[in-house]
């Protein structure tokens, strides 16, 4: 968020605070959603002779082609219609992420609060078949209860196999290509517009909506999913282009998702903080001409010392102690790198460098790209590419062996509202690359003259955190001084607010003390900064 009077930290290094963004979604109320990812980006490759095309899937598996599913769909192409069987499928057991099941009668996709699935299924269309006018990919239930409304079909790479594939090296799904009612005992996708000829297509299956189910019978029964292709006989398919992404949503679709591996994190996040006080911390303001560190001193003898700070940097952060130097305290320091800039290894040295020189003594919680919302849905940069990047950089801090330094997503709480449409997993690398998770949160009521209650603005915010098992806090929040209040009633919301916060362990809050193009968040009231100052 830019700002004239701390160009250096904030210039496009920060959003712009949105009120629509700050009203988490209720723990348990349903979701209209666009599908979910864990972890990694699944794709789905169609591959021909020196041509790849990424068209994604949620379900993933190797193609193991033979002599009978050639032959199959040939004599049916004969006929207009060519049947192709899956050539691999399987499901992959987070609470188990070192089994495979590649050899299970079923394939699932499933969220409960303590099991999670993704299935993955693959096809090969053989040389030979004429053009494709219409496919759908076709499968049935093992089981009917607990469904979705709907079932969504998504990208997903090739390079997994069917026996070898488990949660720990899945991969990871790409956007919706298709969706289908979960309403008789069959599923039916179509995916004409991703399966045009010969080729290799993978793809990922999950359902949409929290505590569902989807179990589908596996290629194990003989009853397993197929690929129907209605052909033209005589014509030619046509030659295979790296034609963008389509998606069953109204999401953009900038480009093709990535098709190399990214590398992953050497070990799961033991060293993230747990427990202790909720640290108050404020976003670090300039003043025109002021130092890094004049500001800090400013800021600290207005509050009473800070315990924790919130900085911006644009690019790779500065040296340390950086700028400025906080002292022992523990920092939450974000910045932006372009994510393709990231997966290419254009940062690895400075950002292995950085990690490297980290202090020891104290926590640090860094952010890459926080609020990477907006700027995906505007087509700046995919979601795949934005946590390949991430699990880049994690990647590069485990390299330092340092317990106290956290990688710490940090998304808008409107991203847990229904109304944005939107799913936080799909920003979400994944629980063996987060170790914090950071939410930026902001006063919905002032435009209707109030303060929203705690348990409104929050109580979400915690509920899909402590369902992670992961520590989370507030790396953004505040509020407008309302119509007809002198201060009196904000600094009652932000001692409420705190003393929420600090019975669900938030390791900090901060406030976004900042007056901005939208509004000015300033604690300029005695009230309001005497509240903040107790809170310190």
């Amino acid at each position: 968020m830019g700002h004239h009077g701390q160009r250096e930290v904030f210039s496009g290094g920060h959003h712009r605070p949105d009120a629509r963004r700050s009203l988490p979604v209720p723990p348990d109320a349903p979701r209209r959603r666009r599908g979910r990812r864990r972890g990694s980006n699944p794709f789905l490759y169609f591959a021909t002779a020196g041509t790849l095309l990424v068209v994604g899937g949620s379900a993933a598996a190797i193609v193991l082609s033979g002599s009978g599913t050639v032959h199959n769909a040939r004599t049916a192409a004969a006929r207009g219609h060519s049947t192709v069987p899956a050539s691999a499928d399987t499901y992959v057991v987070r609470e188990m992420p070192g089994t495979t099941f590649g050899g299970a009668r079923k394939i699932t996709a499933s969220r409960w609060p303590g099991w999670h699935t993704e299935a993955y299924v693959a096809f090969d269309v053989p040389p030979g078949t004429p053009a494709v006018a219409g496919a759908r990919v076709e499968m049935t239930f093992d089981r009917l209860e607990n469904r979705p409304r709907q079932v969504e079909l998504r990208t997903l790479p090739g390079s997994w196999t069917e026996e070898g594939t488990s949660w720990s090296n899945r991969p990871v799904a790409g956007p919706v290509v298709a969706t289908a009612p979960a309403d008789s005992a069959k599923v039916s996708f179509d995916v004409g517009r991703v399966v045009n000829g010969p080729g290799h297509y993978a793809f990922a299956i999950t359902g949409q909506g929290r505590r569902s189910a989807v179990s589908l019978h596996s290629r194990e029964t003989g009853d397993g999913p197929r690929l129907v292709l209605r052909t033209r006989p005589g014509a030619p398919a046509p030659t295979p282009s790296n034609s963008p992404e389509t998606s069953g949503t109204a999401l953009p679709a900038p480009g093709p998702e990535p098709t190399w591996e990214a590398p992953q994190p050497v070990k799961t996040p033991t060293t993230s903080p747990v427990g202790g006080r909720t640290l108050c911390g404020l976003s670090l303001e300039l003043k025109p001409g002021e130092t890094f560190q004049k500001a800090l001193a400013r800021m600290d003898a207005a509050y009473g010392g800070l315990e924790t700070v919130r900085l911006f940097y644009q690019g790779v952060p500065p040296a340390w102690p950086g700028k400025p130097d906080t002292g022992k305290r523990p920092p939450i320091i974000s910045f932006k790198l372009a994510p393709k800039d990231v997966i290419a290894g254009k940062y690895d040295q400075a950002m292995t460098r950085w990690f490297a020189t980290a202090p020891r003594d104290r926590d640090l919680y860094w952010v890459y790209y926080h609020e990477p919302e907006d700027n995906i849905a505007a087509g700046d940069f995919t979601a795949a590419d934005y946590r390949a990047a991430w699990r880049r950089l994690r990647s590069l801090a485990d390299k330092a062996d340092n317990p106290r330094i956290h990688a710490t997503l940090v998304l808008m709480g409107w991203s847990l509202d229904p109304l944005s449409k939107r799913d936080w997993r799909d920003y979400y690398p994944g629980r063996d690359v987060i170790q914090v998770l950071g939410w930026d949160v902001y006063n919905l009521g002032w435009k209707k003259g109030r303060y929203d209650d705690p348990a409104t603005m929050y109580d979400r915010v915690v509920a899909v955190s402590k369902g992670e098992n992961l520590p989370f806090g507030v790396a953004e929040t505040g509020s407008y001084l309302v119509a007809g209040d002198n201060g009196d009633r904000r600094a009652s919301w932000l001692r409420a607010m705190n003393a929420y916060l600090t019975k669900r362990n938030a390791l900090w809050v901060a406030y976004f003390d900042l007056d901005w193009s939208t509004g000015d968040f300033r604690l300029l009231d005695t009230q309001s900064r005497q509240a903040w100052s107790d809170f310190c």
